[in-house]
């Protein structure tokens, strides 16, 4: 009793030493880890420490090195930033922008930096007039060039030729109440514009289209929206008559250059360029382009809040706070390119809309003399090989005769001058069913992009081609030996729009220099062709049959149809 007694308690007694045992070597477990856990801990800390001043030492010696580069480049930096292109109308702009200093003539060892995009200047029109003489230059006229052509021509009766270059001249409405009996209403000056447009030019009636301009410059806007179609920003306006006209905003000042590395498709268009090219088109008497006149909208009452959805989603106001907006286009429609009012005025073009084609037809014909639209082959088969018109555009139906030939010199001989090298298609009315139809002047947007370089390939057709309208030669002589020069003339024309000044004057002396080359062409051509070949009031090629010319008009403009304009 007692033995078993005794081996109970020493049961007992081994028990519990065996579990104080056990938490003890728990215990010590426990601190042996907590122990390699601080120990792991100092480990990370002492690396995380050491990193940190290795990261900073690294950071000092960046910072180091970015401050040298920054020393030596200095020059060269500030020296890319000033050979910008500046704007006489961006030094009245108010206070608060930035304007670049004068700029410092390039070094010959450094090539010239890329222009960067000023930012957008106060209208002119409502800015400080430019009190200097516009004319303040050297006309490049030749005496000899001008005598020669003179003497030449002495013996032309002029008046004769120009009555047979377009020898029915009826209007839209006339003609439609002779052939149809149809009527055309005349409530505004919109259909009176449309009712009246000729068979030989777009309008004759000046005091009509002077009319018609005041109305696009001061008609209220009912409805905006975004221009389908548009490579950049353009709107539709309909106005409280629900006539319609397009609206080009301003992107520059008047001074802008285009980038020399812009290709012709890329370019910025510009709104006072579709002005100007009106006002020559009327001084040279052609008459074809589309009436186009300067106005200065308030963003907010007069675009946004007329805006449709899509196109007042894209309003916002810069940091500047003024009032801006995207649009939507293919090109340049993004913030980055934003276009901006001051605070929320924005002048721009408003240029008629043509009637609508299902009411009056319109032909829409590839031009012979179509640039490539590549970044890749940037030249074109007539750029490259001086009997082009004789080889392929004179020995084709639409151009071997007829009045076609010549309007295509005619609007290079325009283009030319104004430098617009966008020059693809050209549309002509399809109404006149029994009458030659005639090239209308339109897309002058990327005109006046430069005015220290003449691009004589685009005056090719004429120098290839050796043929001139007389009245159109007549014109060109008369500015170029008469004291009123072309610019003077010019410019008495543009100081009526609402907006002037429309052009820098560093463009007269330009225009003037193309057109000293445009007479120094014909003369080569006069002298080695004779007066009778080159001065034609219509082109016939009697090697080329005029049956079918219809035909092969409609092809061209299928062909059109399925090679659109595409830039690789």
């Amino acid at each position: 009793m007692f033995t078993a007694a005794l081996f109970c308690d020493i049961q007992c007694f081994v028990f519990l030493q065996y579990t104080s045992l056990e938490k003890l070597g728990a215990a010590f477990h426990e601190a042996e880890t907590r122990n390699e856990q601080v120990s792991k801990k100092t480990t990370v800390q002492k690396d995380m420490r050491c990193n940190i001043k290795r990261l900073f030492t690294l950071a000092i010696g960046v910072f180091a090195a970015t401050l040298v580069i920054i020393s030596f480049s200095k020059d060269n930096y500030e020296r890319e930033w000033k050979q910008g292109p500046q704007s006489n109308e961006a030094r009245h702009a108010p206070v608060g922008h930035v304007i670049p200093d004068a700029p410092i003539p390039s070094s010959p060892s450094f090539p010239t930096g890329q222009n960067s995009l000023p930012h957008q200047p106060l209208p002119p029109s409502l800015g400080e007039k430019d009190l200097s003489n516009p004319f303040n230059f050297l006309y490049p006229s030749n005496k000899v060039t001008l005598r020669k052509l003179f003497e030449l021509t002495k013996d032309v009766d002029f008046d004769l030729l120009k009555r047979n270059e377009c020898k029915t001249n009826t209007t839209l409405s006339k003609y439609w109440e002779n052939s149809q009996q149809r009527y055309v209403p005349e409530d505004d000056n919109w259909e009176r514009f449309y009712s009246h447009i000729g068979s030989c030019s777009v309008y004759s009636d000046d005091q009509l289209i002077d009319n018609l301009l005041h109305d696009l410059n001061t008609s209220p806007i009912k409805h905006v929206h975004i221009m389908d179609g548009g490579t950049q920003v353009k709107f539709v306006f309909t106005f409280k008559n629900d006539k319609q006209a397009v609206f080009k905003p301003m992107r520059f000042g008047r001074d802008y250059e285009s980038d020399p590395n812009h290709f012709y498709f890329s370019d910025f268009e510009r709104h006072h360029a579709e002005i100007a090219t009106f006002h020559l088109d009327r001084v040279l008497g052609f008459r074809r382009a589309i009436p186009t006149v300067g106005r200065v909208l308030n963003i907010t009452t007069e675009l946004f809040e007329k805006a449709e959805k899509k196109l007042k989603k894209t309003f916002f106001f810069s940091p500047a706070k003024n009032f801006c907006f995207v649009s939507r286009c293919d090109y340049y429609c993004d913030t980055t390119h934003a276009i901006c009012g001051l605070p929320d005025m924005k002048e721009g073009s408003v240029q008629v809309f043509l009637p609508d084609e299902s009411a009056v037809p319109r032909k829409h014909n590839r031009s012979p003399y179509r640039r490539t639209y590549s970044k890749k082959n940037q030249v074109a088969e007539w750029q490259s090989s001086m009997s082009y018109c004789t080889d392929k555009v004179k020995t084709k139906k639409q151009y071997a005769h007829g009045r076609r030939l010549l309007d295509l010199v005619d609007i290079h001989i325009l283009d030319y001058l104004i430098g617009n090298q966008d020059r693809h298609h050209f549309e002509s009315f399809n109404v006149f069913t029994d009458l030659p139809s005639y090239a209308i002047h339109l897309d002058h947007g990327r005109a006046f992009g430069r005015s220290d370089i003449d691009d004589d390939d685009i005056i090719l057709p004429l120098r290839q081609c050796c043929i001139i309208r007389p009245s159109t030669f007549k014109t060109l002589l008369d500015f170029y030996g008469s004291p009123k020069s072309l610019t003077k003339a010019l410019h008495e024309s543009l100081s009526k729009d609402p907006a002037h000044p429309i052009l820098a004057y560093k463009h007269y002396p330009a225009m003037e220099r193309r057109l000293s080359k445009v007479m120094a062409y014909i003369l080569e051509c006069i002298e080695s062709r004779g007066v009778s070949e080159v001065l034609v009031p219509e082109y016939n090629n009697p090697d080329v049959s005029d049956v079918d010319q219809n035909d092969e008009d409609q092809s061209e403009e299928h062909q059109d149809k399925k090679d659109e304009k595409k830039t690789v």
